[in-house]
């Protein structure tokens, strides 16, 4: 066995819909590994909702790394999106966790995206025009962010599309807010205000008290309070070098590659970029030599609508954490899927290891795993990056597709070989339970 390189990189990523223990994985890793520097929160937004479980204290992490109840700082670095006002209550929250000052932990990419109260009210009120064809969308106002920041770009007009978002405005001649922004009052409000008039349309449309906002004047100054407590940092890559080169650095990914925008079973995706490719290579290219650890659970599990092959409502497969939502939808689960765990790890550029967790489910009655999907080459054909259409066919396949079932091995070492069979790649890491305790790594400092 090799030891891992003391302050090597290392990037956790979801291999499933999300709900892969990413956030309890890393709380982990930065309790077990003593060079941790710092967590970078590089994708996804305030809707990347990570549960940590130590002793009595729990916390879902939204923005925060989940590293902080360690004390380990955390770096939040575009083309993540910034909610403000959910990042204060989720400061307000660990600080009575015993967390002293958080937002002393924190420092935030001046060019991070905004999303505000009113980016919420947009995606509320887009879902609740869906009726019946919900995305799935968590009403976190993710999508619509980056949507406006791309139709702004574009200087996009009324009858455009941006993805799969009809325009309903033309667009404004003001920027889209950043955390930057947000140090100029009378610039947030000129922000706000064309986001404001662009948004009129759509929220009239709907007329439901979600799809409502506070006076722009208001938002503006919540935003504009709670940034001014936060290290905003126009250079903040040098920070990121700074932790890269007195420690480890573990790069927290959000949602799984199954919902990333270029990857996913489309139009039940997120607008963010989950696999890491690009950050692999950004790092590579820096002179690092990033270790990729990929997350699944010992069975499926799925929040909303999109397609789910070996979903099985007989399940009886509860989590504390995580429930229907009001947006989201159902919390669905299903038996282990091989060929939607291959394409993942594909999808991703491949991991180095893999983390297997909720194994304390082996052994439940009924469990199986499906080997392949009837009618449907495996692997998988991989997207180009590039083109919704192969998306959607990718979606139709994985609708219609006839899992060929065997029963889930019966010992968690049976699971694992299985696993690491399947993939090609060792599995590093378990979990049999919510708690930090009850994790281990396979392999010293990870690497076999």
């Amino acid at each position: 066995m090799t030891a891992r390189v003391p302050g090597r990189p290392i990037v956790v990523v979801g291999l499933g819909y999300g709900d892969e223990s990413k956030g309890a994985t890393v709380d982990y890793l930065a309790s077990t590994i003593g060079d941790t520097a710092a967590v970078v929160r590089w994708s996804g937004g305030g809707q990347a909702a990570h549960n940590v479980c130590h002793g009595p204290r729990h916390h879902t992490f939204r923005q925060f790394g989940s590293g902080t109840l360690r004390g380990v700082r955390t770096i939040a670095r575009a083309p993540m999106l910034v909610n403000p006002i959910s990042l204060a209550t989720e400061a307000a929250e660990l600080a009575v966790l015993g967390v002293g000052d958080p937002f002393g932990l924190l420092t935030v990419d001046a060019n991070a995206l905004v999303t505000t109260p009113i980016h919420v009210a947009m995606n509320r009120a887009r879902e609740i025009a869906r009726g019946a064809a919900r995305h799935g969308s968590c009403g976190e106002g993710v999508g619509e962010t980056r949507a406006y920041a791309l139709a702004v770009g574009s200087r996009a007009r009324r009858g455009d599309s941006v993805g799969n978002f009809p325009v309903h405005a033309d667009l404004p001649d003001a920027p889209a807010l950043t955390m930057g922004t947000l140090r100029d009052r009378p610039d947030t409000v000129a922000a706000l205000d064309a986001l404001a008039g662009y948004a009129r349309p759509l929220l009239e449309s709907v007329r439901h008290p979600d799809a409502a906002h506070e006076p722009v004047t208001a938002i503006a100054d919540a935003l504009c309070e709670i940034a001014a407590q936060v290290r905003v940092a126009d250079d903040i890559d040098a920070h990121l070098g700074d932790a890269l080169s007195s420690g480890t650095v573990i790069f927290e990914g959000s949602q799984g590659v199954l919902l990333d925008e270029w990857y996913g079973f489309h139009p039940y995706t997120t607008w963010s970029t989950i696999t890491p490719r690009n950050l692999v290579t950004a790092l590579r290219a820096a002179g690092h030599r990033p270790y990729v650890l990929g997350l699944t659970r010992s069975y499926a599990t799925r929040h909303g609508a999109g397609p789910m092959p070996t979903e099985d409502p007989a399940l009886a497969l509860p989590d504390v954490h995580n429930k229907e939502g009001r947006y989201q939808g159902t919390w669905r689960t299903g038996h282990l899927d091989l060929p939607a765990l291959r394409y993942a790890v594909a999808a991703a550029g491949g991991v180095d290891g893999i983390g297997v967790s909720h194994l304390d489910a082996v052994g439940t009655a009924g469990l199986s795993v499906a080997t392949g999907w009837s009618g449907t080459a495996d692997p998988l054909p991989q997207p180009s990056g590039t083109d919704t259409g192969e998306l959607e066919a990718l979606t139709a396949r994985a609708a219609a597709a006839r899992p060929d079932y065997r029963p889930l091995p019966g010992t968690v070492e049976e699971v694992l070989e299985m696993i690491t069979s399947a993939t090609g790649c060792p599995v590093v890491l378990i979990a049999a339970g919510p708690q930090r305790t009850d994790r281990r790594m396979l392999c010293p400092n990870l690497i076999c």
